[in-house]
């Protein structure tokens, strides 16, 4: 069975971050091996939680998972508390990635135009140094123009669907240009509200050029569905699937576990329902067709 480490923080409530990473890699076969980077008793969108950062434990992580000579096919980063935490993550690193290792960063810094709280240039120094040698890479679009320099309220001030799309397919392609490997970008959950029928897109851009995937808009928020479509990509990019097709793929997956939280009018703090669509994943993202993948 393939591993992959996944370096992220577990929130007891949220259905966000290890708690989506787990049992998606576990429905597309793949065994999580979690790397936590803190410890809080829900995702910060609830009015009250505690949480203990576990940064000094990383190192521990690394040294116990080096004495023990275990392997990875894939690295999964998701939300770093500062750019201490990078550093971590570039020794382990050094220690665990081979050229056949799967690098995956979902740089995890702000939304809408807007930095989160616990935003720094170092730690935005960080998260360039970390993207630019990632196999994949999946930023929204303020984290994608902070990684590409790009002036973030660009990201939320387009007043027609097209212009933005084409915005997001050119900063995609600049982080491409950027990257030091060949490099996968999704810039994830592009909110077109504008449209008649809005909708919400994914671009990927590929070796293949730029794609777009898109999906019914719900304009509500919910919490760990960007967790959840890179734990996706990751688990199909190890079972043979090209980026285009596992980002089409996550895109229904979503569809249907917000689509079935609306149905229930969920909390948006207490993320999706996603856990009856794992069957999708086993079903697609483990039977996955070699022939049907996307082509150069």
């Amino acid at each position: 069975m393939k591993k992959a480490a996944v370096i992220n923080d577990l929130s007891g409530f949220g259905k966000c971050s290890l708690t989506a990473a787990i049992p998606v890699l576990s429905a597309l076969g793949v065994q999580c091996c979690p790397l936590a980077t803190a410890v809080l008793t829900g995702q910060t969108g609830y009015s009250y939680y505690h949480c203990t950062d576990l940064t000094s434990m990383m190192p521990a992580y690394t040294d116990a998972w080096s004495r023990n000579e275990v392997h990875f096919d894939a690295i999964y980063s998701g939300f770093m508390t500062g750019h201490t935490q990078i550093d971590y993550l570039l020794d382990f690193l050094s220690h665990f990635r081979t050229t056949n290792t799967l690098l995956l960063v979902d740089p995890i810094m702000g939304d809408d135009g807007h930095v989160y709280g616990f935003f720094s240039p170092e730690l935005l120094d960080g998260m360039k140094e970390l993207s630019r040698d990632a196999n994949l890479i999946t930023p929204n679009l303020t984290e994608a123009c902070l990684l590409a320099d790009i002036d973030i309220t660009k990201a939320a001030n387009y007043s027609d669907s097209a212009s933005m799309l084409a915005f997001a397919g050119e900063t995609a392609s600049r982080l491409r240009a950027l990257a030091f490997v060949d490099q996968d970008v999704v810039i994830t959950g592009i909110k077109c509200r504008n449209d008649a029928a809005p909708f919400i897109c994914n671009i990927t851009a590929t070796a293949n050029g730029v794609h777009e995937s898109r999906s019914p808009f719900f304009d509500r928020s919910f919490s760990g569905t960007g967790d959840l479509l890179a734990s996706v990509l990751c688990g199909c990019r190890l079972n043979g699937m090209c980026t285009e097709d596992a980002v089409n793929l996550a895109g229904r997956f979503l569809y249907h576990s917000i689509a079935d939280t609306m149905q229930e009018n969920g909390a948006g703090n207490a993320g999706v329902n996603f856990e009856k669509y794992l069957i999708e994943l086993i079903m697609e993202g483990t039977n996955y067709n070699r022939e049907s993948s996307c082509t150069q």
